[in-house]
């Protein structure tokens, strides 16, 4: 059931403003685009996307590392796999989400998943049937890309927020929408 459907649901155009005291002990900040909450903080009840009031929550498990260890990539893929995952930081949050970015996500890991299926059921039909027609190379040759960017299409559009920098303390958020930073305050505290 849509918030909007809801008689007794606040109006959508509202903001919600909190006072400066309270989010400062609950841990919530913005600076300039990207939200900064301390690990362990409950998000508002609204939606991270749309800043619509949100009942429901998704829990994302979020890594970061610093950028300078891609340099070992020059070294070798491996050098970089064992760094990143040694430094990494992490953090597990709850994002409120509204249900039309529920199904908007689903619909992007729908597609994603249906662009996979299909690279190896084209690559399995390239292979059975090449001998019968010239065009059946093409389906070979085209699995791949296929395959490529129905991965890449699921997982940017279910991703909802990205993680920007962690630390032992705190988490930076990108993908948060403007007005849900707007009633936060300013990041207080210098890099």
């Amino acid at each position: 059931m849509y918030a909007s459907e809801n008689p007794y649901s606040p109006p959508l155009t509202s903001s919600i403003v909190y006072d400066a005291q309270i989010v400062e002990d609950l841990g919530l900040w913005r600076k300039g685009r990207v939200l900064v909450m301390r690990k362990g903080v409950q998000l508002p009840a609204r939606c991270v996307k749309s800043n619509v009031p949100a009942e429901r929550r998704l829990k994302r498990s979020l890594y970061w590392h610093h950028p300078t260890i891609y340099l070992s990539i020059l070294i070798s893929i491996l050098i970089y796999a064992i760094l990143a995952l040694i430094l990494r930081k992490s953090a597990t949050i709850y994002i409120g989400l509204s249900d039309e970015w529920f199904a908007k996500r689903h619909r992007a890991m729908f597609v994603g998943w249906l662009l996979v299926l299909a690279s190896i059921a084209m690559l399995v039909a390239g292979v059975g049937m090449q001998d019968q027609r010239d065009a059946f190379p093409w389906l070979i040759a085209a699995s791949p890309l296929v395959f490529l960017f129905g991965a890449i299409y699921g997982l940017l559009g279910a991703r909802m927020v990205t993680a920007v920098r962690i630390s032992d303390e705190y988490v930076w958020l990108k993908g948060v929408h403007p007005d849900f930073l707007a009633d936060l305050p300013e990041w207080p505290y210098q890099p």
